[in-house]
């Protein structure tokens, strides 16, 4: 079955756009605001880790540097002052590598690769969450949709049975308050379709925005075909599923790597009080242009030097600087370890409430079916009892409305089983936004 969508100005024609769920995930999966954010901030974890990286290798810096005096000067060749312009012209070389340095280059390296981990658990995370409320709403547009075949049908009996009264009243067997009253009664049936078709178009609505598709264009959306199969309660266990969701919940891993990378930055603090050995060599030479003796290139060879240093820093006292650092990292250790036993806390009571759900989604599944097939037991007996005048109109209306929110109750049970039987997977983790939800 599909139900189609037409959003657009009369005075723009788009041509329409056909979306299966699958489809819609992966619009929402490329489109996502959030998850394009957390895909950045995967990025710039990334980027930090090459410049931790990067901390392992020597620098290596050339400067070079000219200028010009003029004015008096004395010149010691003559002994005399004399009005003279001078040029002076360097070039340095320097190389300078950490060869210990309280491995704070180790740890910021650890560091940042637990972010980019943490970073990643997250964004598959939040993948999971698109799909989540793409499937949520998805649902909600079939269950809207099932729906209005349930109001037309109730438009088809409610027309059959004007007919029938029209003949009642012809022939005298009932009064034409009836047929006033039944008149009455495909008009409100007739409205109950527009209302239904109403919160079809606000789940399309909502769809639009989960997808972030223009809302002037056209489209199609192709509800999945679920089997009588797809109704079929489970046996689920509430230990299992908590189990599950403690060793596959993308949020509780990456926040258990998030202490990790916590230590790592304690560790980072409380190295700045370890001493530090660096290695440094240098090359340079010069040129002045007031020794006119020599030339440029041999100016150059004379004046090259180099230099070779090993720097042994023990830090003493920093204004307590690396106290407050240990005691800040420390704070951000412990938070972190409490964040664990949170989201440890709110996975349980997702998990409960979820299984609570599906419990009570499959007793209300077996009363609606039950209570349905009562409703249209009670609406043949009204027609028959009406039908040879032991009923009044107003008797089998009732049942009448009886039965269509009976068989409201129904479709609604069906897909509200379904949807917490699927989305079960979304709270213990399980759920691959790569592989199809309905199959």
């Amino acid at each position: 079955m599909a139900l189609c969508a037409l959003i657009a100005q009369p005075s723009i024609t788009k041509a329409q756009q056909t979306i299966t769920f699958q489809e819609a995930v992966r619009i929402a999966l490329d489109q996502n605001t959030q998850l394009r954010q957390s895909a950045n901030q995967v990025r710039i974890s990334e980027i930090n880790v090459q410049s931790a990286r990067a901390a392992f290798l020597p620098n290596f810096n050339l400067s070079s540097g000219t200028g010009t005096n003029f004015g008096l000067s004395f010149d010691t060749n003559v002994g005399e002052l004399r009005t003279t312009r001078n040029t002076r012209f360097n070039v340095n070389a320097f190389s300078s590598v950490n060869i210990f340095d309280g491995f704070q280059s180790q740890a910021s390296l650890r560091q940042s690769r637990l972010a980019v981990e943490s970073d990643d658990l997250r964004l598959n995370r939040q993948r999971q969450f698109v799909v989540f409320q793409v499937a949520s709403q998805f649902l909600a547009y079939i269950s809207a949709a099932e729906q209005i075949k349930v109001q037309q049908e109730n438009l088809i009996a409610a027309t059959q049975l004007l007919s029938q009264i029209e003949e009642f009243v012809r022939v005298g067997t009932r009064p034409v308050s009836d047929l006033y009253q039944q008149q009455a009664n495909v008009e409100q049936a007739e409205l109950a379709i527009l209302q239904t078709e109403q919160l079809v178009q606000i789940s399309e609505a909502n769809l639009l925005q989960i997808l972030r598709l223009d809302p002037l264009g056209s489209y199609e959306f192709i509800v999945p075909d679920l089997t009588e199969d797809a109704f079929i309660p489970e046996d689920l266990d509430l230990t299992d599923l908590f189990m599950r969701a403690q060793q596959q919940r993308g949020d509780l891993r990456a926040q258990e790597v998030a202490v990790d990378a916590a230590a790592q930055g304690l560790r980072l603090a409380r190295s700045s009080s370890l001493p530090q050995l660096s290695f440094s060599a240098g090359a340079g030479s010069s040129f002045n242009s007031g020794i006119e003796q020599v030339g440029f290139i041999d100016q150059l060879d004379r004046n090259f030097s180099q230099s070779v240093s090993l720097s042994l820093n023990l830090p003493v006292f920093n204004r307590l600087r690396t106290r407050t650092q240990v005691q800040r990292a420390q704070v951000s250790y412990d938070n972190a370890k409490l964040n664990v036993e949170a989201i440890e806390q709110q996975i349980g009571v997702e998990i409960r409430q979820a299984y609570l759900d599906y419990l009570t989604a499959e007793k209300q599944l077996d009363v609606s079916r039950r209570q349905l097939e009562f409703r249209e037991q009670a609406l043949e007996a009204a027609r028959e009892r009406y039908n040879v005048g032991a009923a009044t109109l107003v008797e089998l209306t009732q049942a009448q409305s009886d039965f269509v929110q009976a068989s409201q109750d129904e479709v609604t049970a069906k897909y509200t089983i379904f949807v917490r039987k699927r989305l079960i997977r979304y709270y213990t983790g399980e759920l691959n936004p790569t592989l199809p939800l309905f199959d």
